[in-house]
């Protein structure tokens, strides 16, 4: 009967995964002998930009029924090697990767070249190879010339002071860029509408219209900021110590991106001779889009990574299907000119500033304030969000899902991070309130310190959606998005019931942390199942006086399960699970071992308990539980040394979150099936289903569903 609940289970998860994001999608099509389609290599994990890349294209990729694995290369040219040559011995057909040094990657192209696969470079050029089949790119000539022609749009007369400053000269695109500005400038400065101030090389080769590589290298080493706010600024005043009033008044900028624009600029703001300053920029970060509204910064280049990304897309299934990508330029690599078509750019500035970039979906108006026309009028920011960190990818694709999918319906958003800090959470809630939200969706940094915030939101009339984890011990919580965590706990009691024969089978007990509502509710499932089984005598537990004490109990009160949790917490942490196993071990006696049946409160802590199990001797056995579904841990129950895992799956549960959200703003009361008690009232909430995963079931779960792909494991049944 439980096989038959987990199959229609599996059913409606898929159908709800293909009613999400339009990025996201259904099942992916099976490869033939699950070879591997794509093989993505992006630059490193801990940039918010990557980490959306790799949201994009995961779902994409999967959606369009193609086998997909991504690697980071974590800063390292080695490690990306690494990367491409695990893909090489995986089958994979199409490689796309964003080198962290464009010279450097040449030997993994050749590598996947000879190995027969298709080479996409994304975003950074690999230079000085012949095995790169195809360039994705935003066109980044045409960024340098935006720049150009802005800066001519704005100048009048002759003798206008310009100032050049470059990006890094390890970096192909900063040649590119330069490129496309000294082709706009270059006949400004010979007929001297422009006079450089601040390179002598630049200005000794201000009479040729094109220059070789060898000529931008010595312009750029001379005005490089290395891509850095710090070098920026300091080369910035350093230019300006030298320079004589003459040099200053009205002047010129070339600026390679936001963030050097911003140091430059607040350098040039600063100087009394400077009477004004027109400076570009590119990437449209937020900072400097309120910048140009601020009337800080003169322009940026918009460059859309969504289209970029679904370039590369594009170029990968051509290559897939048989078929060559479209190519209208080709960029020169210093050995073979390399096929593109470059992504589109947009200038922005304070004039388009709403169409671009609010217009557009790219950001939501709420982020600035005092955009002209284009702000949020106080009462009319639809939702905010609170999460608790952009520092874990986890949250970055939630973020990523929510702003999309409420964007796409028509609805303004915001989303804030705490950070670690409750204090941090209650400023951004209060300034959500400020801004007009009508309902607040917040997953509380801790439960009980997140009352103070939400009670400040009610006071407003602001619905309050708590995300993830419970706001306790107030009355100012409207829903609660969550995972059924009751049941988590219940399907660890389950399973290792299923396992058990006779009486007298050894359990350990293990929780997560006391501060943490969700120990306490996954516990209580947990003790839903096993406490008549330890009543009875199928189980008895060797870890715990306290669960001892009360093993005739089957309801327990929260200072009940307290006093159990305070003697066999984790505290979410693997060490401190290690730690605990073994002096659990230690103080144990042979007949407390044998066959054993581990409760482990989730995936991190399950694989430091089960190593910890599996090196003692004296154990022969042992079936453990967990949750999450994390790689990691897909892989042990692959290899027989993790017994099962709940799978939870995030792309539901942001959608629960946003359809709860929508039923706030259109009057309407969220659907609810069951209440969760936060110690003040009962808060109505429809849990998110969950699927408990073993080694019999684990490819439908995890593979067929979507969640991860086949190539991500080895020895997949």
């Amino acid at each position: 009967m439980f096989r038959k609940n987990l199959s229609w289970t599996l059913v409606v998860l898929v159908i709800v995964a293909s009613m999400l994001l339009s990025a996201c999608g259904g099942t992916p099509t099976e490869q033939a002998g699950e070879a591997l389609s794509v093989g993505i290599v992006l630059p490193t994990k801990d940039e918010p930009r990557w980490i959306q890349d790799e949201t994009r294209f995961r779902e994409a990729l999967t959606k369009a029924g193609y086998n997909v694995e991504i690697l980071f290369s974590q800063g390292s040219s080695a490690k990306e090697k690494e990367n491409v040559e695990a893909l090489i011995t995986k089958g994979v057909k199409v490689l796309i990767i964003c080198p962290q040094d464009g010279t450097a990657a040449a030997a993994a192209a050749e590598a996947a070249r000879e190995a027969g696969v298709k080479v996409i470079s994304y975003d950074r050029l690999i230079r000085d190879t012949d095995a790169v089949d195809y360039y994705v790119t935003f066109d980044s000539v045409a960024v340098g010339e935006a720049w150009g022609q802005y800066l001519i749009d704005q100048a009048t007369g002759k003798g206008n002071n310009l100032y050049l400053y470059a990006g890094a000269a390890s970096d192909n695109n900063a040649f590119l860029f330069f490129e496309g500005a000294w082709n706009k400038l270059q006949p400004k400065i010979a007929d001297g509408t422009f006079v450089i101030k601040n390179s002598s090389e630049a200005v000794a080769l201000m009479d040729k219209p094109k220059l070789t590589r060898d000529e931008m290298a010595k312009i750029i080493g001379q005005v490089t900021t290395n891509w850095d706010f710090n070098t920026a600024k300091n080369l910035a005043e350093a230019n300006l110590t030298v320079a004589t009033p003459a040099d200053k008044g009205v002047v010129y900028i070339v600026a390679p991106n936001d963030g050097t624009a911003r140091a430059i600029a607040d350098a040039f703001a600063a100087d009394k001779d400077v009477t004004k300053y027109y400076i570009t920029g590119q990437d449209a970060e937020k900072a400097s889009v309120q910048y140009i509204i601020d009337g800080k910064q003169s322009m940026t280049v918009l460059k859309d990574v969504r289209v970029l990304v679904q370039d590369a897309i594009n170029a990968a299934v051509a290559y897939l299907e048989g078929k060559t990508p479209p190519q209208t330029t080709t960029y020169n690599n210093g050995k073979i000119d390399v096929p593109a078509k470059p992504s589109a750019i947009v200038t922005v500035t304070q004039q388009n500033v709403k169409e671009a970039i609010i217009d557009s979906g790219y950001y939501p108006a709420s982020d600035f304030p005092s955009l002209g026309g284009g702000a949020v009028p106080s009462g009319n920011l639809a939702v905010g969000i609170v999460l608790p960190t952009k520092d874990e990818p986890r949250w970055i694709q939630d973020e990523t899902r929510f702003r999309e999918a409420l964007t796409k319906a028509g609805y303004n958003v915001e989303i804030l991070f705490s950070q670690g800090s409750s204090a941090k959470e209650k400023e951004n809630v209060e300034a959500l309130i400020t801004k007009g939200v009508k309902v607040l969706i917040i997953c509380p940094q801790d439960g009980t310190a997140a009352a103070a915030a939400a009670e400040a939101a009610r006071e407003a009339g602001v619905k309050v959606i708590s995300y993830d984890r419970l706001i306790r011990d107030t009355d100012a919580v409207d829903y609660y998005v969550t995972f059924d965590s009751v049941a988590v706990g219940e399907a660890w009691g389950q399973y290792l019931i299923d396992q058990a024969t006779g009486k007298g089978n050894n359990l350990y007990l293990y929780a997560g942390a006391a501060s943490d509502n969700n120990a306490f509710l996954f516990f209580e499932g947990a003790w839903n199942k096993l406490q008549p089984k330890i009543a009875d005598g199928t189980f008895v537990i060797k870890n715990s006086s306290e669960a001892v004490a009360l093993m005739d109990k089957p309801k327990l009160t929260r200072d009940e399960m307290a006093k159990i949790i305070g003697q066999v917490t984790t505290n979410w942490d693997f060490n401190t699970a290690k730690n605990l196993a073994e002096a659990n071990l230690t103080v144990a006696t042979p007949a407390d071992k044998g066959v054993v049946y581990i409760v482990a409160p989730n995936d991190g802590t399950a694989r430091a308990i089960a190593d910890a199990f599996a090196a003692d001797k004296d154990v022969t056995k042992y079936y453990i539980t967990g949750q999450d579904a994390e790689k990691a841990s897909v892989q042990y129950i692959i290899d027989g040394k993790q017994s099962m895992t709940v799978l939870k799956d995030v792309r539901v549960l942001v959608q629960d979150a946003i359809n709860a959200a929508v039923a706030y703003l259109e009057g309407k009361t969220p659907e609810k099936t069951t209440t969760y008690n936060n110690g003040k009232i009962d808060v109505p909430a429809k849990p998110s289903a969950i699927v408990t995963v073993t080694k019999e079931n684990v490819r439908a779960a995890i593979i067929d569903s979507g969640y991860y792909p086949a190539s991500d494991f080895k020895n997949l049944p």
